[in-house]
């Protein structure tokens, strides 16, 4: 085994992280010198340690989908305003990021700091004498999965889509499976899908179904469902989709809201959404009698959130003002507050820390319904699963798809669905893509979805592999 050398730092980051609870953690950097290092030899003795080390991933994982994430996603379609002020949501707005563009670039980093610390715990088992092979195996399905989720959002956001070209041979983002691998230029995007679903469906056979806020069986499932969706295997993102429908574990929700809060009195990890497959756990925790708080849901509250604050840093566009317009009864458009200029989110008031859900059971069903309707299956499935959403938005039976709607129906109407319940959450750029990708006359803002420019630039660090091709600029504007 090659030596991993882990800087001092970052160790002493690991081990107030595993402090926390769930996807919790304080990183209490303590003073030592960022060029100290810690041998893992010495610093990973126990299966404790290894504990320890995956709990830094969720840790990571957490500060990336506590809306970073969403938000870049979310600027990359037509969902979504100019931004108020920030220059650097600007850039990804109008599709002219570089790789000196600071937010895009850490969040790059960070995904691949998870991916670096996923490969270190599986890199070290052999260093603790007397691990059981069960406790081996859980910690190397949750690490798998935290490294295929984070490639998938690297791949999704930094490369054209799944389908873009017949052999999917055209250039994704680097692969990473070694803690000790020197920096590599890009995988193809075939590669990476590959690896994405190998190490997810190792999950998926080796974890338990329920795992509390961690990786679970349901939540490997939930993942593929979506990647088979974009890669148009529509048989298997349904199959994937329908175990988790089916499982029992999950409901949907009676309200709309599956974004809960808690208090200093409701602990957040009481607060967990029904529908919630995967998701990130934050609030307030209940720790030796005290209530702790743990926040993992900053970057929507501080782009979003409007009732504080008079100038939000994203609002909607007016095509989702024209969307909601279509049907006054619709409930959804409170999410909404337009003076007829600025059309500002109101799905995060009154709230400032809250659980925040990844995967859920409203998405599944939708997905399940326009796999039905591409792949011709059982239309009264689908008309079900549309029709369970709608009768939430708008009340029973008051706008419901009619039982004899054919699939072109049924596709618009789960499509469009799924746009409105998953404002906000950066799932739309899934759908643009792929639509661009199967032929459809796609756009975002007068533009065309692949125009050069559409996909984030790499950071100036990933230049040192190499061979590294950074993707092309401009001609979005």
């Amino acid at each position: 085994m090659n030596t991993i050398a882990l800087p001092r730092l970052f160790w002493i980051s690991v081990v107030t992280a595993s402090l926390g609870i769930g996807l919790s953690g304080c990183d209490k950097m303590l003073e030592f010198e960022p060029g100290d290092v810690i041998l893992a030899e010495d610093a990973i003795n126990t299966a404790d340690d290894l504990q320890r080390m995956l709990n830094s991933n969720y840790d990571v994982l957490a500060n990336l989908l506590n809306g970073r994430q969403q938000s870049i996603a979310e600027l990359l379609t037509n969902n979504m305003a100019r931004p108020y002020s920030s220059l650097d949501y600007t850039a990804v707005w109008n599709r002219e990021t570089n790789f000196f563009t600071p937010t895009t670039g850490g969040l790059y980093t960070d995904f691949y700091y998870a991916i670096y610390r996923a490969n270190v715990v599986i890199d070290s088992f052999e260093l603790v004498e007397g691990l059981d092979e069960a406790t081996q195996l859980r910690l190397e399905a949750e690490s798998r999965f935290v490294r295929a989720v984070c490639h998938w959002y690297l791949v999704k956001m930094w490369a054209y889509p799944y389908g873009y070209t017949a052999d999917n041979s055209h250039l994704g983002v680097p692969l990473r499976l070694d803690a000790v691998e020197p920096p590599t230029p890009r995988a193809t995007v075939a590669e990476v899908y590959d690896q994405i679903i190998l190490d997810l469906n190792f999950a998926k056979d080796n974890l338990p179904n329920e795992n509390g806020p961690y990786a679970s069986s349901m939540a490997a499932s939930g993942f593929l469902a979506h990647i088979h969706f974009i890669q148009q295997d529509w048989a298997q993102a349904q199959a994937e989709a329908e175990r988790i429908i089916n499982s029992g574990l999950f409901a949907l929700d009676n309200d709309l809201d599956r974004f809960e809060a808690g208090s200093d009195s409701v602990l957040a990890g009481d607060m967990v959404n029904p529908e919630t497959v995967f998701g990130i756990v934050g609030g307030y925790f209940a720790v030796d009698g005290d209530s702790l708080l743990n926040d993992r849901s900053s970057a929507f509250r501080d782009n979003f959130r409007q009732d504080n604050n008079v100038n939000p840093q994203l609002t909607f566009s007016d095509d989702i003002v024209n969307l909601f317009s279509l049907n006054s009864a619709d409930d959804r458009g409170d999410w909404v507050a337009s003076d007829g200029v600025k059309h500002k989110v109101t799905r995060f008031d009154n709230k400032q820390f809250f659980n925040v859900p990844i995967i859920h059971l409203t998405g599944l069903h939708l997905l399940r319904a326009m796999c039905v309707s591409q792949n011709g299956g059982d239309l009264s499935a689908a008309i079900g699963d549309v029709n369970a959403i709608r009768d939430r938005a708008f009340g029973a039976d008051l706008n419901d798809l009619p039982a004899t709607s054919d699939a072109a129906a049924v596709l618009s109407a789960a499509q469009e669905e799924y746009r409105k319940e998953t404002l906000c959450e950066g799932w739309e750029l899934d759908q643009l893509k792929l639509r661009g990708v199967m032929g459809e006359d796609e756009s975002v803002r007068d533009a065309p979805w692949d125009c050069p420019g559409s996909l984030l630039q790499f950071p100036n660090s990933s230049t040192t592999a190499a061979g590294f091709i950074l993707n092309q600029e401009g001609g979005c504007l």
